[in-house]
């Protein structure tokens, strides 16, 4: 609040939003939420899930109707869990809405979702109507009524309530911008708006995107959203843990909170980490492959290996898993970088000799919100040209990237090894659940 309030009076033309994508968020016709929300991490669908993958062809029409596979992190798999274990929250309900719309209703009155979000996993997106195979095959077309009006994420939604206005010392009438999923906002926010630009958040999910005009199947994690620009899409690769890795080490092996020392452990180390990996599926994976059971850990240790190639191992790993995401796609190029990690020098270069492409970061690496803010500027006319963005290149060095080549197929090997070690894991570890209720 502090920080609004200071905005000068007359400065202010439109407010913008982004947020965090998919889960379901429902209320009352006031704004009141009916239950708590549910985040995309949420994975307790996921036997509703397997149920309706058995049917034969059902995750191919499911693809090919919303550009996106079934996973429990849907928010229309998301739905059809609510329907079968809690239908009275539904009936409860007026509204659904992820999680910035929500926020928007509460700013304005208005309920809607756009086009960004809502493109996740309910949509067809050649249409941008909802998808049928969602209405009729999951037998969701009761719930249409709790669906707002969708609206692209550059246009007017709604002004800021009077109340709302005496609470924040903001403008009332202020217009507010729909605004868009984060992931596509940061995406305009970095510039990445072009055919065949990609980029990758470095945040609580690492997730890589590349921006088309047209459906383009780049491997088997392939899965679309809906652009802020008009008439293109981003192949999405969205990680189930990015940043939390390097939390986990922070806490657990470098004790170290000091991201410049810790980054000065790791630059001491040459590119590889004497052969250790780090796989990094704290919380399972969902892109470039779908494995819930999939868990994190280390390969490769030897009574020689040091804390300092742990250390980097994980930065390494993550490294990886975004060449991993581009596989399929074709080389070189620039790579836009942003989110929190981006503010690490020493992981950008790591990326930019794993991946061999040109990294591009700004100092201003809270992208998302960037792209939220040229939204609110578009819906009121209000932007002639996007404002200069001050970008940082980390070019790969040949030696590094050949090394990372030679690695990669290890990495790759070593996970695909592993889904049957996973699978193994997770149906003892229920084994020995159930002799300790007995």
């Amino acid at each position: 609040m502090p920080g609004i309030r200071r905005c000068k009076a007359g400065r202010l033309r439109a407010i913008g939003l982004a947020g965090q994508g998919e889960g379901v968020w429902l209320s009352d016709a006031e704004g009141e939420p009916v239950g708590p929300g549910i985040l995309w991490s949420d994975t307790r669908s996921r036997d509703l899930m397997s149920e309706l993958l058995s049917r034969p062809g059902f995750d191919r029409r499911f693809f090919d109707d919303t550009g996106t596979h079934l996973q429990p992190c849907n928010t229309s798999m998301q739905l059809y869990w609510l329907k079968h274990h809690q239908p009275e929250r539904l009936a409860a309900a007026r509204y659904l809405f992820f999680a910035k719309d929500w926020i928007r209703f509460r700013l304005t009155g208005v309920a809607a979702l756009d086009l960004t979000d809502a493109s996740t996993s309910l949509l067809n997106q050649q249409s941008g109507k909802l998808s049928t195979v969602v209405l009729n095959e999951m037998g969701l077309a009761d719930l249409q009524s709790l669906f707002p009006p969708l609206l692209a994420p550059d246009v007017q939604a709604g002004a800021l309530r009077e109340e709302v206005a005496a609470l924040s010392g903001l403008p009332a009438a202020t217009p507010v911008a729909a605004g868009a999923l984060d992931v596509c906002s940061a995406a305009l926010g970095c510039g990445a708006v072009n055919d065949g630009d990609i980029y990758t958040i470095l945040g609580t999910t690492c997730c890589t995107g590349i921006v088309c005009h047209g459906r383009q199947t780049v491997n088997e994690g392939t899965r679309y959203v809906t652009h802020t620009e008009a008439g293109s899409f981003i192949n999405l690769f969205p990680m189930q843990a990015g940043t939390p890795n390097i939390d986990w080490l922070q806490q657990q092996i470098a004790l170290e909170p000091d991201l410049q020392q810790l980054e000065q452990h790791i630059a001491s180390v040459e590119p590889g980490s004497g052969g250790v990996f780090w796989q990094p599926y704290l919380n399972g994976e969902r892109a470039p492959f779908f494995s819930p059971e999939a868990r994190a850990g280390y390969f490769g240790i030897s009574q020689h290996t040091t804390r300092a190639e742990l250390l980097r191992a994980v930065f390494e790993g993550l490294a990886y898993a975004i060449v991993d995401s581009l596989q399929g796609y074709p080389q070189g190029g620039e790579l836009y970088l942003t989110g929190g990690g981006a503010a690490s020098a020493t992981w950008l270069q790591i990326i930019a000799d794993c991946t061999g492409r040109t990294v591009v970061s700004s100092p201003f690496n809270e992208l998302s919100a960037r792209g939220a803010a040229i939204l609110a500027a578009r819906s009121v006319d209000a932007l002639s040209r996007y404002p200069a963005l001050e970008q940082t290149r980390y070019r790969p060095h040949p030696q590094a990237h050949s090394r990372y080549a030679a690695l990669y197929p290890v990495y790759r090997l070593l996970r695909e090894q592993m889904l049957p070690v996973w699978q193994a894991r997770r149906e003892a570890l229920q084994r020995i659940s159930q002799e300790q209720r007995i």
